[in-house]
């Protein structure tokens, strides 16, 4: 008979049954317990997290914008380029023995050790090389391709480039790696080139790969805006070409050239030298545009608002005699002294041959509030409004005393950029109004074509009655076309020109007073004198040699303006014509009374350098021409009655010692 089970080994099969039982219920109870709290209690929380492992939002970086000059030639523009980077992560697992690193690096020309310690930086993502060019990517890709290797990639950008070199490279100023404005217009307009960044819906698939939900937009539809600059490049390539020709011939330091529309406001031109490339740049290349961020002593050119200033408030009248006396004039302690000797004159020779007691004395006629007044008039010691980044403001200290008085009359003792003057020349150029100079003519939407931003002639004042002005046109074309003007080198064969040169010294950093080897150098005018089309002045950095501005800032005036003048089409008529056409316009004057006959012949009678002249014929002359006429002779004119000339003595031809004074008889005719 056979046993049976054994009662414990069944009691035990029955207890590990239960228990399993048991175990199997407990999990089930886990398992529907979970299943609750996912499906019901934080249904809502991972609906959310499960989308988003799946939807992303891609931000489309959108293309800059393009630059342009006034006539829509492109200056600065972007296009597609491809970067590298690196996962150093990943990179080490893939190409350990480095061996992808190096024929990249080789390719790219890059030195194999500075990209290893990139890597070493403990980042994930470092990049190796940003915008190459389309060759070197294709190198790179195939590279990639052949290796196999998932820790180095390309990925597409954008490339800021500039076609025409260095062509108003400061002004345009530059862009940093990652898109972003860093000088110039670049910087100032930044906002407006960057343009819109696109969102674009996504989804990303189980591999990771990311597909687009939607289309994005077109690339247009995202461009930065078109700026489109007041510059004109023919004369900006004009003013470029004659300034580094002129820094090179002078051996200065560094140049600036500015040229404005005086009508409107506009900037033509503005040069900077040394220039550079803004494709390649490199450190410390001058990448300031020195026209806005330099300030510096003007010297002889502020004898020009000086002297208006004066008119203006009636403290001078235009035939006043000046004593300029002898080229030596005291004030306290301090003496001022002249290039060259000059005696009685008027306004015009003064600043004809840039007289600086001539002109200290007209200031010390307007008296400190006046002259201040009159200067700011211009625009001095206030920012011109440009909108280019790093104006500098420059300094007008009201005068404290009777030496800053005649210092700042004849431009020492205060200081102001390459614009600012350029700016105040073109107030008299237009009728006595300061105009709100323009860099950025308009911003424009490129998809629509939507003028976004428009720039419009803008007065800041009236700086001296246009009465004035045009006295003052008179005075500057004397500077050029006078024998003995500073500014002869600025003439022109088919159109009149005004203007007027300026030389100052610089202060020494070490002793804190003038150098007597450092000068500041400048020409400013405008053409054609008699209606005005182009302000341009030209300013040299310590030339060395001869360092006056009529000799080395006047022939790059000259070449300046007479490419304008064929660039505008403005027609030749030749200076003769001209001259006379605005002396037969110009109305007969009232000529005011001068100092006491005795005083002006003690004072006149002394020679200026012991020389003798013959006295010129003034007979039928209107007083201004007389006046000046005496004056190209260094003759002293006394004046008595209005009109033109009937009677003179000394006799025309007869042979007198310089300074002698010239009495002349006017009566009105017809």
């Amino acid at each position: 008979m056979r046993p049976g089970p054994d009662p414990r080994a069944t009691r035990w099969i029955a207890v590990r049954i239960g228990a399993l039982a048991v175990l199997l219920a407990a999990g089930f109870a886990i398992v529907a317990g979970r299943a609750f709290q996912l499906q019901v209690l934080r249904r809502d929380a991972l609906v959310e997290e499960m989308v988003d492992q799946y939807r992303r939002q891609l931000v489309l970086k959108p293309r800059r914008g393009v630059i342009t000059d006034r006539s829509g030639v492109l200056l600065a523009g972007s296009a597609d380029a491809r970067s590298v980077f690196a996962d150093p992560v990943v990179l080490e697992k893939e190409d350990g023995r480095g061996e992808a690193l190096r024929k990249v690096c080789q390719a790219l020309k890059l030195d194999l050790g500075a990209a290893r310690r990139k890597l070493g930086k403990g980042s994930r993502f470092v990049w190796i090389a940003r915008r190459i060019s389309p060759a070197q990517a294709a190198q790179v890709e195939a590279i990639l391709k052949a290796s196999r290797v998932r820790g180095l990639a390309l990925v597409p950008e954008t490339r800021r480039y500039y076609p025409k070199l260095e062509l108003a490279s400061q002004v345009l100023g530059l862009v940093g790696d990652d898109g972003e404005g860093l000088e110039g217009v670049e910087l100032g307009l930044d906002e407006v080139l960057r343009g819109e960044p696109a969102k674009v819906p996504s989804l990303r698939d189980g591999a990771g790969k990311t597909v687009l939900g939607e289309a994005p937009t077109a690339g247009q539809a995202r461009e930065g805006a078109r700026v489109e600059l007041a510059l004109d490049q023919g004369i900006q390539l004009s003013a470029e070409r004659a300034l580094g020709a002129a820094v090179k011939r002078s051996r200065a330091l560094s140049g600036m050239a500015v040229a404005l529309d005086p009508r409107t406001g506009e900037v033509l031109a503005m040069a900077s030298f040394p220039p550079y490339n803004p494709n390649a740049p490199k450190r410390g290349a001058e990448l300031r545009n020195r026209a806005v961020t330099d300030s510096f002593e003007p010297g002889s050119t502020v004898k020009t608002f000086t002297i208006a200033g004066a008119l203006a408030q009636g403290a001078l009248r235009p035939l006043d005699p000046i004593d300029c006396g002898n080229g030596r004039y005291a004030i306290g302690a301090h003496v001022i002294h002249d290039h060259e000797a000059l005696g009685w004159a008027g306004a015009s020779k003064i600043l004809a041959v840039s007289s600086n007691i001539g002109a200290a004395k007209i200031g010390a006629r307007l008296g400190r509030a006046g002259l201040h007044e009159s200067l700011a008039a211009f625009g001095l010691g206030e920012k011109t409004g440009v909108g280019l980044p790093g104006e500098i403001r420059g300094q007008l200290p009201p005068p404290r005393s009777e030496v800053a008085l005649a210092t700042q009359s004849f431009g020492h003792g205060l200081t102001a950029n390459a614009l600012q003057i350029t700016t105040a020349m073109a107030a008299i150029a237009n009728g006595g109004k300061l105009m709100r100079p323009i860099a950025v003519r308009r911003v424009v939407d490129p998809a629509t074509g939507e003028v976004l931003q428009a720039a419009a002639p803008e007065v800041v004042r009236q700086a001296v009655p246009p009465d004035v002005a045009e006295t003052m046109t008179r005075f500057l074309v004397g500077v050029v076309e006078d024998p003995k003007g500073t500014g002869k080198r600025a003439r022109l064969a088919g159109w009149r020109v005004a203007g007027k040169t300026g030389t100052a010294r610089k202060v020494d950093p070490v002793s804190g007073g003038y150098a007597s080897d450092r000068h500041f150098s400048s020409f400013v005018g405008f053409a054609p004198a008699e209606a005005p089309r182009v302000v341009v002045g030209v300013f040299l950095d310590e030339p060395k040699g001869d360092v006056h501005g009529g000799e080395v800032a006047a022939p790059a005036f000259r070449e300046i303006v007479e490419d304008v003048m064929r660039l505008m089409g403005v027609p030749a008529t030749g200076p003769e014509a001209e001259r006379l056409a605005l002396a037969a316009a110009a109305p007969v004057e009232e000529e005011p009374e001068g100092p006491p006959p005795v005083e002006l012949a003690a004072r006149a009678a002394a020679p200026v350098d012991g020389a003798s002249v013959a006295v010129p014929s003034l007979a039928g002359l209107p007083a201004r021409s007389a006046i000046r006429s005496l004056e190209r002779a260094d003759l002293a004119p006394e004046l008595d009655g209005s009109g033109r000339v009937v009677q003179q003595w000394p006799a025309a031809g007869k042979v007198v010692e310089r300074g002698t004074r010239v009495r002349m008889r006017l009566a009105p005719t017809g």
